[in-house]
């Protein structure tokens, strides 16, 4: 092995002076020149997605097209599976923050070959979808524009983390599916800043700041941005895992409570994202897709 290599880092008196002119020069630049503050960082951590694309040549369930989705921008990458099984249920999927189509394959495959017809996209700034900024409203628009550009009512949509806040914010704005099932839902979207400022220590001043260039990005103030459960009864299954540390389930409880139509399924062991894997979980969709009712796994604890 060989040895470690140091340098000297040390700067001249000179250079120290020179770095000291540039930063003294910073504020006459352009706006567009300046470095980020700690709290537009901060803002980025929960506006800007780590973009993640899977390899082309990985599998999936055969017959699928691409899905049009016309009057969209940024360009929304949908795919569609069993297009001709036209009495078929039609089932559409949203991912987590940070995911893609993939990350819903094993579910998708499930479904398809059980016979329904499923519908799933890549949010904006996620997978092979265009953009760069996403929020919780940026994926129900695109939720929105998907199942418009089906022509058909949806038979369910299933969510999964954000994607799943996303299908619960779409509902407020007309969006009707027939039954909805929320994967480990985040149902308090102004939690994940909370967290943000927290692991930064970011002091007061910066929070706010933060939260203003957020509010700047939804359009509306964050602070009032709450999920509601749609009006009347319509059926829905919350699935949740009491491990989960990405989605507080007490919170995704709490939605539930409110909601006349929800049956709330509990499981241990899966965390976050293993439901998506979980063939308990795939079956228990099916059955809610094809009958309303799902399949109870032995883990479960419903109520």
């Amino acid at each position: 092995m060989g040895g470690i290599v140091t340098h000297d880092f040390s700067y001249s008196e000179k250079s120290t002076n020179d770095r000291f002119n540039l930063w003294s020069a910073l504020p006459h630049l352009p706006d567009w020149l300046m470095p980020p503050t700690r709290a537009e960082r901060a803002a980025d951590l929960y506006l800007v997605p780590e973009r993640h694309v899977a390899p082309p040549a990985l599998p999936e369930p055969a017959g699928g097209m691409v899905l049009a989705v016309p009057g969209f921008a940024p360009h929304l990458n949908a795919r569609f599976w069993g297009a001709e099984r036209q009495a078929a249920p039609l089932v559409l999927l949203a991912h987590d923050w940070e995911g893609q189509i993939q990350d819903m394959m094993l579910l998708i495959s499930a479904l398809t070959e059980a016979g329904a017809r499923v519908v799933a996209f890549d949010a904006p700034a996620h997978g092979r979808s265009g953009g760069d900024v996403c929020h919780v409203l940026a994926m129900a628009a695109a939720v929105l524009a998907v199942a418009k550009a089906l022509g058909a009512p949806v038979d369910l949509a299933i969510g999964h983390g954000l994607g799943a806040s996303a299908m619960v914010a779409a509902m407020a704005d007309g969006f009707q599916p027939g039954r909805a099932a929320l994967l480990a839902p985040m149902a308090d979207v102004r939690w994940p800043v909370q967290q943000i400022a927290q692991v930064l220590a970011l002091t007061e001043a910066e929070q706010a700041a933060m939260e203003r260039r957020i509010d700047q990005a939804l359009g509306r103030p964050l602070h009032g941005l709450t999920l509601h459960p749609p009006a009347g009864a319509m059926p829905g299954l919350l699935i949740h895992s009491s491990d989960d540390r990405v989605a507080p389930v007490a919170d995704a409880l709490h939605l539930a409570a409110f909601w006349p139509g929800m049956r709330r399924h509990l499981v241990e062991g899966l965390g976050h994202r293993r439901l998506l894997a979980d063939r308990a979980v795939a079956d228990l969709l099916i059955g809610f897709a094809f009958d309303g009712q799902g399949a109870i796994d032995r883990h479960a604890n419903l109520g």
